[in-house]
């Protein structure tokens, strides 16, 4: 079974902005006072098109989008991808607070060229085990428990999809 969804996660003042940009549908709400707002390309291409590069270990985020992300949060929130199928694939995130990127972090699953940047990046940003969505929404205060780190804490397992979030596709 495959995980894929790239969203915003944050309070709803933080994703207010944004939110208003794109209309249906609502952000779904999350434990802790979060709320997660889907990204598909058509709401990414809202945020700022770009074809400049994505940040290294995203698909989707580039710099420009990473800036208009900051200079429309009105609070704390966390830009979050995943693409997994088969039990390969991997995760990013990225933390904005106070205007600004504050903290990024992304592994995989898939081999990377060795000495490569991203295996350079990889190997800099590993965390005793902690995956970069759970290090990033505790960042948001988010706090794991005995039994669920912080992305079941807050129920991201029952978001598989963008379709899961209320995004609806054209066939």
């Amino acid at each position: 079974m495959g995980h894929h969804i790239n969203a915003v996660i944050g309070t709803h003042e933080a994703v207010k902005s944004l939110a208003a940009k794109f209309g249906p549908p609502i952000p779904t709400e999350l434990p802790s006072g979060l709320v997660i707002v889907p990204l598909d390309e058509l709401r990414l291409d809202m945020i700022a098109m770009s074809v400049e590069p994505a940040i290294e270990g995203f698909t989707y985020l580039t710099p420009l989008m990473a800036q208009e992300i900051a200079s429309t949060a009105g609070g704390s929130l966390l830009y979050i991808e995943t693409h997994y199928f088969g039990g390969t694939g991997g995760q990013s995130a990225a933390y904005f607070q106070d205007g600004g990127l504050r903290w990024w972090r992304a592994e995989s699953s898939e081999e990377v060229q060795p000495g490569s940047r991203l295996a350079d990046h990889y190997a800099r940003t590993a965390i005793c085990g902690k995956s970069p969505i759970s290090e990033g929404l505790s960042k948001l205060g988010v706090q794991r428990s005995d039994d669920c780190d912080e992305f079941d804490q807050i129920g991201l397992h029952r978001f598989r999809s963008l379709e899961a979030l209320g995004i609806e596709f054209d066939d």
